[in-house]
């Protein structure tokens, strides 16, 4: 979900005689057509994105079986209480990632990987009430919206479903996606429960809400996302439940006259993606608390 804040920063703080230069370059970068600045990921890529995915879930067992569950688990007493407090202000904790391969980075040439962690805490609520929403896929294009416009539930075989997803944003662009994911839900203990869920296919969106809506060929994509994973970590302690969401994503670059002023708006996708996930959630988590202390109300007889 694209945001140009930060570029439009830069326009604003710029000498006069460069603002108009840089707004126009600004403006041509985002309404470049798709073939000017995207491609399908090459095997190098993907290679490079599957290796920090697999580094990273390793990392997460590793947490887990260190009794870090949640990710400022491993934080110092301090620092973790500091964390704690914020959340039960009702604030959000949020911080960019990176997952290194020993002591060295993990390259993807021709990409970007992006890396970001958010949590939240829902005092009241339960696993149970929390699992629910995340898993109610048929609903995720109301609990989620507008972020979110369409969702169904393919399949399901246990506790693995395969879900669609299409994804909308509009700042000065418009991003449309259609996308595929394979869901796992792994219940750890009565109290701790993960939702993984990594897309499977991608396809940008034409003339949406129109009668000619399409899905781009693949190599029209204009490669805002290529691939996307999410890890929801639920875990019920203190009165509440703590909702934490992990998310990697690759993305293209773009030309080196473009990359300076494009590649931070990208880079800031997926801290306001994980945002409206956890306010999302949050909401839908309370609205379903409600809704069954309502049920459970014993009516009196007039």
């Amino acid at each position: 979900m694209p945001r140009t804040g930060h570029a439009w920063n830069i326009v604003r703080r710029a000498q006069p005689h460069l603002r108009s230069a840089l707004a126009a370059l600004l403006t041509a970068t985002l309404l470049l057509p798709p073939a000017a600045l995207a491609r399908q990921p090459n095997p190098e890529t993907l290679a490079a994105y599957e290796r920090y995915r697999t580094v990273t879930e390793a990392r997460m067992d590793t947490d887990r079986q260190a009794g870090h569950f949640l990710y400022f688990d491993r934080f110092a007493a301090g620092r973790r209480a500091g964390i704690e407090a914020q959340l039960r202000r009702g604030e959000f904790y949020l911080e960019q990632l990176r997952t290194l391969d020993g002591d060295k980075k993990i390259p993807a040439p021709g990409g970007l990987i992006h890396h970001w962690i958010g949590a939240a805490f829902i005092s009241g609520a339960t696993l149970a009430q929390t699992k629910s929403v995340l898993e109610d896929y048929e609903n995720q294009k109301t609990s989620y919206y507008p972020d979110v416009r369409k969702s169904r539930l393919v399949s399901q075989n246990g506790n693995s479903r395969e879900v669609f997803l299409q994804f909308y944003s509009k700042t000065v662009v418009t991003a449309v996606f259609n996308v595929n994911f394979a869901s796992t839900s792994t219940d750890y203990s009565p109290t701790q429960t993960q939702v993984r869920a990594c897309s499977t296919r991608v396809a940008d969106v034409e003339n949406f809400g129109t009668p000619q809506e399409r899905e781009l060929a693949p190599a029209d994509s204009r490669g805002y996302v290529w691939q996307l994973c999410t890890w929801w970590h639920i875990e019920e302690k203190s009165g509440g439940t703590y909702i934490q969401v992990e998310a990697i994503e690759l993305s293209r670059t773009v030309p080196f006259v473009f990359a300076w002023l494009v590649n931070p708006i990208i880079r800031d996708v997926p801290k306001t993606f994980l945002s409206h996930l956890l306010t999302a959630t949050r909401k839908a988590v309370l609205v379903r608390d409600k809704s069954k202390d309502s049920d459970t109300t014993p009516k009196s007889n007039s």
